[in-house]
């Protein structure tokens, strides 16, 4: 890793703005970019599918810590199922906006066919969501965390299975 982050580093230094966006840009980039450039889609990703989940869970399913439905206040059982419910709700969104992201600017396809590629972003997608969603009931539910913390958990319980499946399973190295 130390390796990556100087040779990382040296390129900075030895090339002009331009040269480094146009690298940036590049899906053949430095892995360190690669990594960099994985995490800003992840992040507009995850802009897409948390403002849904979200107007979700200030609309439709409430699942604010203390909110009110039909004059009553939410439980801790129910906003934690709404949360889950609003997650699964944004989650086709969010993985929408990854795969094209991700296909545009960070991995090369082709190692499958596209229909397969798909499929697989996809299922690590789920694979990610699973325990995300586990994880946001539970802070939710059994440790009365807000729902924003709660949310938290979710989002970085997804990523840590998404990036390394999807470079090595889904996209040519």
């Amino acid at each position: 890793m130390l390796s990556l982050l100087k040779t990382a580093w040296l390129f900075i230094r030895q090339n002009d703005v331009p040269t480094i966006w146009r690298a940036l840009m590049s899906q053949e980039a430095h892995p360190l970019l690669q990594f960099v450039k994985y995490g800003l889609c992840g992040v507009l990703a995850a802009v897409t599918h948390n403002l849904i989940m979200a107007t979700l869970s200030l609309t439709l399913f409430p699942a604010g810590k203390g909110m009110v439905a039909d004059g009553v206040a939410i439980s801790e059982a129910l906003r934690g199922h709404n949360l889950v419910l609003n997650n699964a709700i944004a989650w086709p969104f969010g993985t929408i906006v990854a795969y094209w992201l991700n296909i545009r600017f960070v991995f090369t396809p082709g190692r499958h066919s596209r229909l397969v590629e798909m499929v697989l972003f996809w299922v690590v997608s789920a694979i990610g969501f699973f325990p995300g969603a586990y994880v946001v009931q539970w802070m939710a539910e059994d440790l009365s965390l807000p729902s924003t913390v709660a949310q938290l958990g979710f989002v970085f319980t997804s990523v840590a299975v998404n990036f390394l499946t999807r470079k090595f399973v889904i996209f040519k190295v």
